[in-house]
């Protein structure tokens, strides 16, 4: 009597731990199903599609995605958990790229022809302490906030490309012609607030205003 007890007990613990395991999984697979339901969309999507903008923003994405066969021309990567770029991952002929919210730290190097199309980049709002630009075509670069102190190297080419330039919010980041070489540009606009920064300083950054009449420099020093 006490075996058929202690057999039925254990058949009966059993099926219950079977149970328990199968929902867990069940549980399991819908969780791995509901992550990254923008990046799931978008590979629903024929590849063949042209798409103007593409939102993968708070994706939770910790791997850069491989959009290599897809052409997009604004693509929205922030809010997530990327720690670099890869250039060979990009889509086609894309244009904008905004990597802002993101986890990159240290230094960043964007080579030339990397990203050939490319003329928008955000990597605002991450924890890079320096960053070289090489590619040539980018003619608008947000870097606010981050922890940049180190080097800014930003290249372009004769008569510049990059008219917008945001090194706001860097509090650690001195500005001056040995840690910012900037060559060859024709900054428009030139957003420095939150930095150290000396406003004679600025002439050996970037063209004075005197020789650039439409230069436009904002500068709000603590």
């Amino acid at each position: 009597m006490h075996s058929m007890n202690f057999m039925t007990t254990m058949e009966l613990n059993f099926r219950l731990h079977t149970r328990i395991t199968w929902i867990v999984c069940l549980f399991a697979c819908m969780s791995c199903a509901e992550q990254h339901p923008k990046l799931k969309h978008l590979q629903q999507i024929s590849p063949d599609s042209v798409i103007a903008h593409y939102d993968l923003s708070g994706d939770s994405l910790k791997e850069f995605p491989d959009l290599s066969g897809y052409t997009i021309h604004s693509l929205d990567l922030s809010h997530n958990r990327l720690d670099t770029i890869i250039p060979e991952r990009l889509p086609t002929g894309l244009e904008k790229l905004d990597l802002s919210h993101n986890r990159m730290e240290g230094e960043l190097e964007v080579k030339k022809n990397s990203m050939r199309t490319l003329k928008e980049l955000d990597l605002s709002y991450n924890r890079l302490e320096g960053i070289s630009i090489k590619e040539l075509n980018l003619y608008r670069l947000i870097l606010a906030h981050n922890n940049l102190y180190e080097r800014v190297d930003v290249e372009s080419e004769i008569g510049g490309n990059i008219w917008y330039l945001d090194v706001s919010h860097n509090e650690n980041l001195h500005l001056n012609k040995e840690t910012f070489p900037i060559k060859n540009l024709g900054i428009d606009t030139f957003l420095v607030e939150g930095t150290r920064i000396k406003e004679e300083e600025i002439p050996f950054i970037v063209p004075p205003p005197a020789l650039c009449s439409q230069n436009k420099f904002i500068i709000n020093e603590k």
